[in-house]
């Protein structure tokens, strides 16, 4: 079967909210207690440091997660984003397993030549095509996996 190249992208929403909230939320806690009580210059430079390398790293990760993808095609899986590239044919996928998770997700991991491991959630968008597209990509080119015993199948 001839797939056609799926890309699939990482839901930002789960590291929006977070952030958002401490970027709001944190000058209006340090404006209060400032306001209840006086504090040396040396405890708003430090804050305000900290607040601002927290921003940075809040925007750095932002920018991280709307670069990250993963791209399935016939020949290979690869995982994409801002800092680097990963490419995984068939040859270097050692075994692929999918299992459940105590709050009913359904998690895979991939297991690759090199001992590392990479895990695809729910967080990839959209996740149910993405299982599908990994599952037959998986049983074309006849990686190890868990797939009959995971759905029930004999």
């Amino acid at each position: 079967m001839i797939m056609d190249a799926q890309e699939y992208g990482y839901r930002m929403k789960p590291l929006v909210i977070p952030g958002v909230l401490y970027i709001i939320l944190y000058p209006l806690l340090i404006g209060g207690i400032l306001f209840l009580y006086t504090l040396p210059e040396l405890y708003l430079l430090i804050l305000s440091g900290i607040y601002t390398v927290s921003i940075l790293l809040i925007l750095l990760i932002w920018l991280t997660a709307k670069t990250k993808r993963i791209v399935i095609d016939n020949h290979a899986i690869i995982f994409r984003s801002l800092f680097r590239k990963k490419t995984f044919e068939p040859k270097d996928i050692r075994k692929a397993a999918f299992f459940w998770t105590k709050n009913n997700e359904e998690i895979v991991m991939l297991k690759a030549g090199n001992n590392k491991v990479y895990y695809l959630t729910d967080l990839y968008f959209p996740y149910n095509e993405l299982l599908t597209d990994l599952e037959e990509f998986i049983i074309s080119h006849n990686i190890r996996s868990n797939l009959a015993a995971h759905y029930g199948i004999n």
